[in-house]
């Protein structure tokens, strides 16, 4: 499944944006203030409609926002258009909270007709997730909230091709090198709490403790091999930033105390377990609030890039605190792991286009009234032009210089 294209209407500065994605690696290139944060964000959004649980109904005053989404899909011979219609506002940490929302599906087969429906992607994504086995199962639940009157050959490929979809959603990752300032401020443990033999995940994990989490996840997994690639590129044969990292596990526990009605007093013990990361740089073992920002940031993005738990990662300005030599390096991994996962990355680097090609890149910018909009530059060019384009980047160039001088328009 393939995020083909999209389209933004009335978010932040997309009054009405749209953009067609390259099927592995999208780079969007503009100044400060063009628009690129925004276009990641509201591709964001599908991640969050598929969530479940991530609704809210707020009474507090707020400024709310109708935004549109359209995203196209592309499996095989199937294309599949969802269309949102979202209601929410922005917090105070800058993260957009949907209080409502309503979707419209079109699905449709090379040799079939276009099938219309509308059904929330949070309760495919549901079904999608339940602990059941068989498709006809899930077909079952499905058809039995939203009947679907059509054949049952018919209603069994629009439920898988929905399915995709929901699943493509659900993996959306989001990497900004802005989560990750100041590693003094993360937490040197957690606590998971260990109820009927299974682990809770913490609640609300944010930023450094986040991804500290998911890499202790990731490594306990039953099938850890994405991540032994991570530490084996990581480590001493590869990038050499670390040498080891390790989790130590200490199990705790704590009693709470509750009055029921009554005046029964009831006593819950909690067993807790305490992870504490360790990274080893030499002799020494590091908390990860010793860290430098840099390292701790490119430890961030290589995980999101290299694990497997992904269907599409959108990344932020990866040159920031990156130096050029290691900064080649994850170029490189990047264009390398987008042939089994979408990547989508903003940048206003000229260094990080001299590792991509022409046709990878999209031109962002600005323009009043009509809001920010997206170019793909091999169409901002006649055949000409865009031929002698190519020979001057074979010959003697390379796309950052073009884009410095002035020959993708907007300079950075």
């Amino acid at each position: 499944m393939k995020l083909k294209r999209v389209v933004i209407q009335n978010y932040r500065s997309c009054l009405k944006t749209s953009i067609d994605l390259d099927p592995n690696l999208s780079v969007l290139i503009g100044p400060n203030g063009s628009g690129k944060t925004n276009i990641l964000q509201a591709i964001m959004y599908l991640n969050k409609l598929a969530q479940q649980g991530n609704f809210i109904s707020s009474r507090k005053r707020t400024i709310t926002v109708s935004s549109r989404i359209n995203a196209s899909f592309h499996h095989g011979d199937q294309r599949i258009q969802l269309n949102a219609s979202v209601s929410g506002y922005t917090d105070e940490a800058i993260n957009d909270v949907i209080l409502a929302s309503r979707e419209k599906w079109f699905c449709k087969r090379r040799r079939g007709r276009q099938v219309s429906l509308d059904v929330p992607l949070a309760f495919v994504s549901f079904l999608g997730t339940r602990d059941v086995s068989g498709h006809t199962v899930f077909l079952h639940h499905f058809q039995r909230v939203y009947p679907l009157e059509m054949p049952k050959k018919a209603a069994s490929w629009t439920f898988r091709a929905l399915s995709r979809v929901a699943t493509y959603c659900r993996g959306i990752r989001y990497y900004g090198a802005s989560q990750f300032t100041n590693p003094g401020s993360c937490p040197v443990s957690f606590e998971i709490i260990e109820e009927k033999g299974e682990r809770r995940r913490p609640f609300r994990l944010r930023g450094h403790a986040k991804i500290l989490f998911d890499m202790y996840s990731a490594e306990r997994a039953d099938s850890n091999r994405p991540y032994q690639q991570f530490i084996d590129i990581v480590g001493p044969k590869g990038l050499d930033l670390i040498d080891e990292l390790t989790f130590r596990e200490v199990r705790t526990s704590s009693t709470d105390y509750s009055v029921r009605v009554g005046g029964r007093i009831e006593v819950r013990k909690r067993h807790k377990l305490l992870v504490i990361p360790q990274f080893r740089i030499g002799r020494q073992k590091l908390s990860p609030n010793q860290l430098s920002e840099g390292t701790f940031k490119t430890l961030a993005l290589l995980f999101h890039v290299i694990t497997e738990d992904s269907t599409v990662l959108l990344i932020e300005e990866p040159e920031v605190c990156v130096h050029h030599g290691l900064l080649a390096s994850i170029l490189e991994l990047i264009k390398s792991h987008s042939q089994r996962k979408q990547m989508i990355l903003s940048t206003h680097s000229d260094y990080v286009l001299d590792h991509v090609t022409p046709e990878n890149v999209y031109r962002v910018k600005f323009e009043h009234p009509a809001g920010t909009a997206i170019s793909h530059v091999p169409e901002t060019m006649t055949v000409k032009e865009f031929s002698a384009l190519r020979e001057y980047l074979e010959r003697e160039g390379n796309l950052g210089e073009f884009w410095r001088e002035g020959g993708l328009g907007d300079r950075p």
